[in-house]
């Protein structure tokens, strides 16, 4: 019996022609039966019918199927026997065929029969198998392994007592195995293990695969394969490494490699190719058509023709590209690919194109740096204004440049030549251009060879000029670098300052000043003999000890600061300091620097002793201190004394005014009255005069900012000059333009003051005729210039006296004190006024005609308001009553303002710092305006209106008005008010009208703008 290739025995099987032969002896078998049994009737019946003799045909019949039958399965019988030949024969070829592959394997196979209850036995093992556990070290081998002849034959292959498995491995592989092979004979499906070392001939990696066979009498068969993946792997790791390392090559060198498979046009790429394209490898997926499109626009139609040709005609190709990266840098590459056919060994060939891909970017930009720094070094050495030749090992001259040839009159076929050195200086000797030393040999540097390491040497030609020739060795025994340089301007300077230094050194050896030259770091390069009258050393022991040693500590900061400030912008500087004499004492000295850069950079010091000066000016400023220090105490006690008879003085003057309104006074008690009064006011103004001069010599006058009247100033100020001119007749007059506009902001006080003592000096020396008041204005804008002039037809002023009228304690002429009384303050007191409100005050005159004394004060512009009407205004109801916010630190002005706004019938809510007023627009129900004082703690008016306006700006807000409250009315305040957002300005103290005016104003306004609320 056969066995199939696995080794389990089977029946050879008949093919089908055996099959129907035999199923036709035996039909024609059972007819013949049949025809024996059938009855007589029905053979009667069909011979009748056939017509033939069934004595005849009785016996033949049967007898012939019978025939037929044996016959057939004879031959069934025959065929049979060929085809169990003949398959025996093809199972023991094939079973062969099985056992030399299986025997010639060279991976480690074995044949284990595994039982029903989960025994294993080896059954046969490969001569691979067999030389493994053969090999010294491994776990012993039985014998029977060991013989392959034992191993060869069919009848070991089922032989039951062949060895346990348990025998051949050790307890650990043979349990590691089992699973596997228990898995492959329950799924009838192959098991592959990867990794396992097994003790099996010491392997250390095994790949290994179970395949189920069919088996016999209950026991299957699995054939297992072994396979040494040891040196797999370590070729596997060897190139990976290779692989690495040409990695890291490629990145070093900035090549990477590429392959297109033909004719799929699968592109592939190594790491470096992506890195030069700008794409990360994880994302971007190459493709010729994306490769293509990586080009510049104007490259592409290069590539893809280049590749075209290299497939057509099976050829490499160079080319030098633009590749366009994602960031949009552009980076210069070449490319090199090469056709490449392998043979597959009998199978179809494989194309492709395999080439290199190099960043040629960075190499471009360095050889166009070269390029350029070579261009700019021939630039600039045919350019710089010394002769430049190389002199090489072999003597020969290569390169001189173009001053070079000038200097030594070569031609430059000459040097195109590469003349030897000899023949050129031959060249230089006929022409004259060689000259004649002037310079000793013998200072030449030579190194211990006696080489020369700086040969430096001049030479004098006929025509007077001098060339300086320099030759330096280059490094490695090259040759010489040799420089030629005419001298000759040089030489002449050098004369010419020598001349010169004699000539000022015999001027600073003989000067009184001590002169002084040192360079930048304090080395004294010249101290002159002066040094010894004035500091008591001697032009030795000054260089020896350093002048800047003998400096005081106190002064050195200062004189150092001044001498590091000396530049070539500012060469000259000057300081004044104390130097230690000799003796221990200190002298002062006045120095005067200056920094010159002719032979580099030196500074000049010429030191002056002011020793003496110094002490005369600390004698005056002693002296000044003193009488400022005298003129403030008599000014302070001047205002004091003068604060203390004006108090006296106000309520005679009050005692006066209320009597002269008596209607029971009579005649002569109303002449004595008015008499009294006068004198009083008088003294008054004397009092006052002392009073603000003290002031000002103290400096305690500040002037307000306050809206007022012009004309109603001035006409108050007439009024109460009429009283002057009682008895003379004498007219006072006012004269306003009719266009001027009447409301300023000013200190109307001071004004007044000023005005009334013009106007007393003029009644004072205007015996008869006028005195009129006259004002005007010019410029626009808001703050106007005002001119107010006092015109008089008195007895005039002489012209030298003019200058003199406004000093402390001046008239015109020293009788009219005694004639017209007066202290000489009025005048001066008004100058001082005028200025303090950045004004200015003059005066005309004509001896017999008269005076005009005039003064101009910038005002600016206010709101009108009816003065007589401020009663009504704080009693009379508010048109409209709103919500305000009324922002002031003062809690008096709280009260106060509060108070009257209340009365008005507005809801006012106080705040006592910008802080909370920022808050309160914030978060309270809205305002209808705002009263922002300027000046408050913490957070100012200022930066409250610009924090509410920002706030309005990011809210989308309306605007909501803001009037400046402040005690400051000056110009440039009211525009840094409405710098910071502010609408309307009302100075304090408040004038009520014009509060109202600004508030009614700017809630109208803003009842009919766009932003207008019910």
């Amino acid at each position: 019996m056969a066995e199939d290739r696995s080794g389990t025995p089977h029946r050879p099987r008949l093919s089908a022609a055996a099959w129907a032969a035999g199923s036709a002896a035996l039909a024609i078998l059972l007819l013949g039966s049949w025809q024996f049994a059938r009855p007589a009737e029905i053979e009667r019946a069909v011979v009748d019918v056939a017509g033939v003799d069934f004595a005849l045909a009785g016996g033949f019949v049967p007898s012939l199927i019978v025939g037929l039958s044996l016959a057939a399965l004879l031959g069934l019988a025959i065929a049979a026997e060929r085809r169990t030949r003949r398959l025996t024969a093809e199972a023991d070829a094939a079973e062969a065929r099985f056992l030399d592959a299986f025997e010639a394997a060279p991976d480690l196979q074995l044949l284990v029969s595994v039982a029903a209850d989960g025994g294993s036995t080896l059954l046969r093992a490969n001569a691979a198998a067999r030389r493994r556990l053969a090999q010294p070290g491994d776990q012993a081998s039985p014998a029977s392994l060991a013989s392959p002849a034992s191993l060869a034959s069919p009848e070991s292959l089922a032989c039951p007592e062949n060895l346990p498995f348990t025998d051949v491995f050790s307890h650990a592989d043979a349990e590691a195995m089992r699973p596997h092979l228990e898995r492959a004979v329950a799924t009838g499906l192959p098991v592959r293990s990867e990794g396992r070392s097994l003790r099996l001939g010491g392997l250390d990696s095994t790949d290994a695969l179970y395949v189920p066979l069919r088996g016999a009498k209950g026991a299957a068969l699995v054939c297992i394969t072994l396979r040494d993946t040891t040196r797999l792997k370590a070729a596997e790791a060897e190139a990976h490494a290779a692989t690495h390392l040409l990695g890291m090559a490629e990145e070093v060198a900035h090549v990477g490699h590429w392959l297109i498979g033909l004719p799929g046009f699968a592109l592939t790429w190594s790491e470096e190719v992506f890195r030069i394209h700008g794409v990360d490898p994880a994302t971007f997926v190459p493709t010729l058509a994306a490769a293509i499109q990586a080009y510049h626009p104007d490259d592409r139609a290069r590539v893809e023709a280049c590749i075209a040709a290299a497939i057509r005609d099976r050829a490499g190709f160079e080319i030098r590209l633009r590749i366009v990266r994602p960031d949009g840098d552009v980076r210069e590459v070449f490319a090199r690919g090469v056709y490449q056919v392998t043979d597959a060994g009998g199978a179809e060939a494989t194309h492709a194109l395999f080439g290199v891909f190099a960043d040629l970017t960075d190499r471009k930009q360095v050889e166009r740096a070269l390029a350029d720094k070579s261009e700019l070094l021939e630039a600039t050495l045919e350019g710089i204004d010394q002769g430049l030749m190389v002199i090489a090992a072999d003597g020969t001259v290569p390169m001189a440049n173009h001053r070079a040839l000038e200097i030594l009159r070569l031609p430059p076929e000459m040097i195109a030549r590469r003349p030897d050195y000899r023949a050129v200086r031959r060249h230089c000797r006929a022409t004259g251009a060689w000259g004649v030393l002037i310079q000793d040999p013998a200072h030449w540097h030579l190194d211990g060879e006696r080489r020369t390491t700086d040969l430096r040497s001049e030479r004098r030609r006929v025509d007077g000029s001098v060339i300086e020739i320099r030759s330096l060795p280059i490094l490695g025994g090259k040759g010489y670098v040799q420089t030629l340089t005419d001298v000759t301007e040089r030489r002449l300077a050098e004369d010419r300052l020598r001349d010169s230094e004699a000539r000022y050194r015999l001027l600073a050896d003989h000067a009184s000043d001590l002169i002084l030259l040192e360079d930048p770091s304090g080395r004294h390069l010249y101290i002159s003999p002066a040094v010894t009258p004035m500091l008591g050393y001697t032009v030795d022991e000054a260089n020896e000890a350093g002048l800047r040693t003998l400096v005081h500590p106190e002064d050195i900061a200062n004189l150092s600061a001044t001498l590091h400030a000396l530049s070539s912008a500012r060469p000259t500087g000057s300081a004044v300091y104390r130097l230690r004499h000799k003796d221990g004492s200190d002298i002062w000295v006045e120095a005067a620097f200056r920094r010159i850069e002719e032979h580099g950079v030196q500074i000049i010091h010429a030191i002056r002793d002011v020793t003496e000066r110094q002490r005369q000016e600390a004698d005056l400023e002693r002296a000044k201190v003193a009488a400022e220090a005298g003129a403030r105490v008599k000014a302070e006690f001047l205002a004091n004394m003068s604060h203390e008879l004006r108090t006296p003085l106000t309520g005679m003057l009050g005692v006066h005014d209320l009597l002269m309104g008596e209607a029971t006074l009579s005649v002569s008690q109303t002449r004595l009255l008015g008499l009294a009064q006068e004198s009083g006011r008088s003294l008054l103004t004397i009092v006052n005069d002392i009073l603000d001069f003290s002031k000002i010599e103290a400096g305690q006058l500040t002037v307000e900012s306050l809206p007022f009247g012009l004309r109603a100033l001035l006409e108050a100020c007439r009024e109460l000059s009429v009283e002057a001119v009682r008895g003379r007749s004498v007219a006072i007059s006012v004269e306003v333009p009719p266009g001027m506009p009447d409301w300023f902001i000013g200190d109307p006080t001071r004004l007044r003051q000023v005005v009334l003592n013009l106007a007393t000096n003029a009644i004072k020396f205007t015996p008869d005729g006028s005195v009129t008041l006259r004002a005007r204005h010019s410029g626009t804008g808001a703050v106007p210039l005002v001119t107010i002039e006092v015109v008089d037809t008195g007895i005039g002023i002489a012209a030298d006296a003019l200058p003199h009228l406004f000093e402390r304690f001046s008239q015109a002429d020293g009788s009219i004190s005694r004639q017209y009384g007066g202290t000489g303050l009025g005048l001066a007191i008004s100058r001082r006024l005028v200025r303090l409100m950045r004004g200015e005050i003059g005066a005309t005159s004509r001896v017999g005609e008269g005076s005009t004394f005039w003064f101009t004060v910038p005002l600016p512009l206010a709101q009108a308001a009816d003065a007589g009407t401020g009663r009504t205004a704080l009693t009379a109801p508010a048109p409209l009553a709103r919500r305000l916010l009324l922002a002031e630190d003062n809690p008096i002005n709280q009260e106060i303002i509060g108070t009257v706004l209340r009365q008005k019938g507005h809801a006012v809510t106080v705040v006592g710092d910008g802080e909370r007023a920022v808050s309160a627009v914030a978060t309270e129900p809205p305002f209808d305006l705002v009263l922002m004082d300027v000046q408050m703690p913490g957070q100012d008016g200022l930066a409250a209106t610009r924090a509410i306006r920002r706030a309005e700006a990011d809210e989308g807000r309306a605007r909501l008005p803001i009037v400046a409250l402040t005690a400051n009315a000056m110009a440039e305040e009211i525009a840094r008010c409405r710098a910071a957002g502010m609408d309307a300005h009302v100075a304090k103290p408040v004038d009520w009208a014009l509060l109202f005016s600004a508030i009614d104003g700017l809630l109208s306004q803003r009842a009919s703008g766009p932003d207008a609320r019910p």
